[in-house]
């Protein structure tokens, strides 16, 4: 995945997980404008966390990372969106790393099965991020989320 840059947010983000749409339009019709309008965070909030956190991360992401047993579809979207904070954390000059951090990699701090199933799809920087977060807030690391091999032969 490239790098996300902040004015390419939207574009990218609609494009990857076209499920967002429904909500991207909420935020735009508050703000007189429909999702197509909406080429830039900054038109229907202050910051791309928050935006982000609106449209993905609490009607999408989060209740399907905390699913009992996800379905194909669900993990095919999950797979998505861990590719989508991959380009985050690797958006160009590092400006919205912090967005992924605070927005999404928080978030994973729910419980050990969901920070299993992150493991099962994070991406090398974002594994990476997920588990430096691990260890600086000295959490317990399961010694397969440093082994994507090893995590995918337990599966």
């Amino acid at each position: 995945m490239q790098g996300i840059s902040s004015g390419e947010l939207v574009e990218r983000l609609v494009r990857l997980l076209p499920e967002v749409v429904p909500h991207v339009d909420d935020a735009a019709r508050r703000h007189g404008l429909r999702a197509s309008q909406v080429n830039h965070w900054d038109q229907v909030n202050t910051h791309p966390g928050t935006f982000l956190s609106e449209v993905l991360v609490y009607p999408l992401f989060k209740p399907q990372m905390m699913s009992a047993e996800p379905t194909s579809e669900q993990e095919d979207f999950l797979a998505r969106c861990f590719e989508f904070i991959e380009g985050l954390e690797e958006s160009p000059g590092g400006e919205l790393v912090d967005t992924a951090h605070f927005t999404f990699l928080e978030n994973l701090l729910e419980s050990k099965a969901v920070l299993d199933r992150a493991f099962r799809f994070a991406l090398p920087r974002t594994r990476a991020e997920i588990l430096s977060m691990l260890r600086g807030w000295s959490i317990p690391v399961d010694p397969a989320w440093e082994d994507p091999a090893r995590e995918r032969r337990d599966t």
